[in-house]
């Protein structure tokens, strides 16, 4: 028993003295070689990268604000306008209404006449609604494609000669969750972008 024991221990310690030399003689050469690899291929990726806050953009550049006051305005003028012709529509509604409970109308065709104009008020309302929902949707659609063209044709200007290989858009909820403050050129863009449009 104490003989099996000791060559147990004799194996265990040749064990170590292998492991001990292996470790510490073969992986010098590849940690050295590994390290000019990551020197290697850091060179070849080096990339200078820059981002521009969207939001901060769309509520300083005087454009975008512009943009949007303009179809807040005509949101606002389609809205009172739907108001007023829905208030028209229930007022004549109820006179409708009234008419019928007292007994007014002369024929029953008369009030199915009647009755009919009210209909074909409300779906002309349903449509002129959904005609609006849509009018500002595309507006909308078009004024997100001018914007864009208008940012990035400048950034295309602003990075001329290439400073930065990439410019990333961050906006709240967007795929960017940092960016060093350093890397933000913002304000630049902005500053740059609204001296662009004051000259146009």
């Amino acid at each position: 028993m104490k003989n099996t024991s000791l060559i147990l221990n004799v194996v265990l310690f040749i064990g170590l003295v292998v492991l001990y030399i292996l470790h510490f003689t073969s992986p010098i050469g590849e940690k050295e070689s590994n390290k000019v690899a990551v020197a290697d291929s850091t060179e070849q990726v080096s990339l200078n990268i820059a981002y521009v806050n969207i939001d901060s953009v769309l509520l300083q550049y005087n454009f975008a604000v512009d943009l949007n006051d303009a179809i807040t305005k005509k949101q606002a003028r389609m809205k009172s306008k739907l108001e007023k012709d829905a208030a028209d529509f229930q007022k004549d509604a109820q006179i409708f209404q009234d008419k019928v409970q007292r007994g007014i109308f002369l024929t029953q065709q008369r009030a199915e006449e009647a009755q009919q104009q009210l209909l074909m008020r409300q779906q002309e309302l349903q449509k002129l609604e959904y005609d609006y929902t849509n009018q500002l949707a595309a507006e909308q659609q078009k004024m997100n494609a001018q914007l864009f063209d208008s940012i990035s044709n400048y950034i295309k200007e602003y990075n001329t000669p290439e400073k930065f290989q990439v410019i990333l858009g961050h906006s709240l909820g967007g795929s960017m969750l940092y960016g060093s403050e350093s890397l933000n050129i913002t304000k630049e863009i902005i500053s740059g972008l609204n001296s662009r449009y004051s000259k146009e």
